[in-house]
């Protein structure tokens, strides 16, 4: 109970991290395109089951920051591509960035989550390497989620700005069902599956940096 408890506690600030980073980068730039002065806010990103995958499987989703892609077209297709991605490569970023930090700090070796043994006693610092690793592992993994084609995953939104303007229609309806059949997915175990090789790739990745 007490190593359930601990992991908790390293989790949860991976989480907040993979969260706020990948909305902050949409709506950042999507501001800066823009010109909007639409204020960006963590708390009314987060979405109850989205946050309760990310404790459940180290992935999940928020709610997404408001962009009408399909208006954005109008400052051009690149940025608008680049609006999409720019939160799945931020968390790519902050990702590799931590695990080599994990590394090359040698804190890797404190970690009380990794099949090694960990060093020493030093409980402040082997809660501070568990909270590194899950910042690595969380970010991986959300980002390579986020390229699925699920609303309101960022995947769907290329899949929406490339459609023909009579299917716009259409995949507008089909959004208001997208997060409902995440959840859906979610339960029956199928997006779990979807991510099993992505997992893999994850721990592929880290073993290689680590």
């Amino acid at each position: 109970m007490v190593q359930v408890f601990r992991n908790f506690l390293a989790l949860t600030p991976a989480i907040i991290v993979a969260i706020y980073f990948h909305e902050m980068a949409h709506a950042s730039l999507f501001k800066k395109t823009t010109k909007t002065r639409r204020n960006f806010s963590f708390v009314g990103c987060v979405d109850p089951l989205g946050l309760l995958m990310y404790y459940m499987f180290q992935f999940g989703w928020s709610r997404p920051f408001p962009i009408n892609y399909w208006k954005l077209k109008k400052n051009g297709l690149p940025v608008t591509i680049l609006t999409i991605f720019s939160g799945p490569a931020m968390n790519l970023i902050i990702g590799v960035t931590a695990a080599l930090f994990f590394k090359y700090t040698g804190l890797f070796r404190y970690s009380t989550l990794l099949a090694r043994e960990s060093y020493g006693q030093n409980y402040l610092l082997s809660y501070f390497s568990d909270v590194l690793y899950w910042i690595m592992v969380v970010n991986l993994k959300t980002s390579l989620f986020n390229l699925l084609p699920f609303p309101p995953l960022d995947g769907a939104r290329l899949i929406e700005i490339t459609a023909p303007d009579n299917q716009v229609d259409w995949l507008a309806k089909f959004e208001v069902y997208g997060l409902l059949s995440l959840v859906v997915l979610s339960i029956l175990g199928i997006i779990q599956l979807i991510m099993w090789p992505v997992s893999r790739l994850v721990e592929f990745i880290t073993g290689l940096i680590i």
